[in-house]
């Protein structure tokens, strides 16, 4: 519990130094209007950092408890151990999806971006740690795969429920 809470403080002290320097960074150029664009730009490439953190997180937690079931029960529960996967695909999607709006509207584009971000290295860290207990218990012959992957997609919910506010948000 003791790392969750200095993660949690490290994240909240770089979203701080982000916020409170990027007005340092705003050296407008010849055809930016204002430093809007660039703080919309810091913070979605803070959140794309977020989404793929926490699927490396995740990935790293799903794969120690696949790699402690031995050689023989690798293949059969790969599936679950990649499901935290996906939370990096979706923030690479919301980039993607919202890189025409920065000179538009970037103030919309930074709000989603901060929303987004926390929802995916959150939903991803947490999948990792579903998913690990998953096959940790197909490895004791406890569970089933589909149970497993049944309850990895639960955090994963949340996270398609982020991308698809992203689209939804005006």
């Amino acid at each position: 519990m003791k790392t969750k809470g200095i993660i949690l403080a490290n994240l909240l002290i770089v979203t701080l130094i982000v916020f409170a320097a990027s007005s340092a960074f705003a050296q407008t150029g010849p055809g930016d209007k204002s430093s809007a664009t660039l703080v919309a730009k810091i913070i979605m490439g803070f959140s794309l950092s977020l989404g793929l953190a926490g699927s490396a997180v995740g990935l790293g937690i799903a794969f120690s408890a696949l790699l402690g079931g031995g050689q023989e029960n690798f293949f059969k529960n790969i599936a679950v151990a990649l499901m935290p996967s996906t939370q990096g695909i979706y923030s690479i999607v919301c980039l993607f999806a919202n890189m025409g709006n920065f000179d538009t509207d970037p103030i919309t584009v930074a709000g989603k971006a901060a929303t987004f971000g926390f929802a995916m290295f959150f939903s991803a860290w947490y999948q990792g740690v579903v998913c690990a207990a998953g096959i940790r218990s197909i490895l004791e012959g406890k569970n089933t795969l589909a149970n497993a992957m049944v309850s990895g997609a639960m955090p994963e919910t949340y996270a398609v429920f982020a991308l698809v506010m992203t689209f939804i948000m005006k």
